[in-house]
């Protein structure tokens, strides 16, 4: 779900008919559909839950498809940088191959602090310490491309999606891969140890 996408889809699910009402979160976004806060994103999470119900009790009232766009819909935002967060940020494209890469939010190279700090997961021993400041400062986007209806489309990736990729690149090593946050180091270590292949091979 790209964030126009999200922010239209949301405002289809908002409510205000008094104070207090909590359908009226779903107005608080602007047009790249970024939580103001972390409150928010729950408030919007909560709201979400309500309107699934709505939709399973009454299936003959919503499109076909209404439950996957609204679990899309979670999935995106639960995930999605928080309003004024988003400096330095990148994604992580992955594919079920095996094939993990990055770039800027608008699809340009990595550069500057945000290339050395991601260049530093190659360059100790110890790959972790490295690999979990880039989650925790850059939170970066895993994404992938994914079958939705009829169409392909660049999209959130599952906590299936990345354990998957993880196997498919790790799978002779013996980590576990069923655990999200493992994942996401071992994603940002690929990230890293590709963009560096790229880099001697310029």
């Amino acid at each position: 779900m790209e964030p126009l996408e999200a922010y239209e889809y949301a405002s289809s699910w908002g409510s205000f008919m008094q104070n207090g009402d909590p359908g009226a979160c779903m107005y608080g976004f602007n047009s790249d559909c970024r939580p103001q806060s972390e409150e928010h994103r729950q408030a919007v999470i909560e709201w979400m839950k309500q309107c699934r119900l709505i939709v399973t009790q009454r299936p003959e009232d919503f499109d076909e498809d209404e439950l996957e766009k609204l679990d899309a819909f979670v999935e995106f935002i639960s995930k999605r940088n928080i309003e004024g967060e988003s400096n330095g940020a990148f994604i992580i494209e992955i594919s079920l191959c095996g094939s993990v890469t990055c770039c800027t939010l608008d699809g340009k190279e990595l550069e500057g602090e945000t290339l050395s700090n991601l260049n530093d997961c190659n360059r100790s021993g110890d790959a972790e310490p490295a690999c979990q400041y880039i989650l925790d400062t850059y939170k970066p986007e895993f994404r992938i491309v994914r079958r939705v209806g009829h169409v392909y489309q660049n999209v959130v990736a599952s906590k299936e999606e990345k354990l998957q990729v993880c196997r498919e690149i790790y799978g002779g090593s013996n980590t576990n891969f069923n655990d999200e946050d493992n994942a996401n180091l071992y994603l940002v270590w690929a990230a890293a140890s590709n963009l560096e292949a790229m880099q001697e091979a310029e």
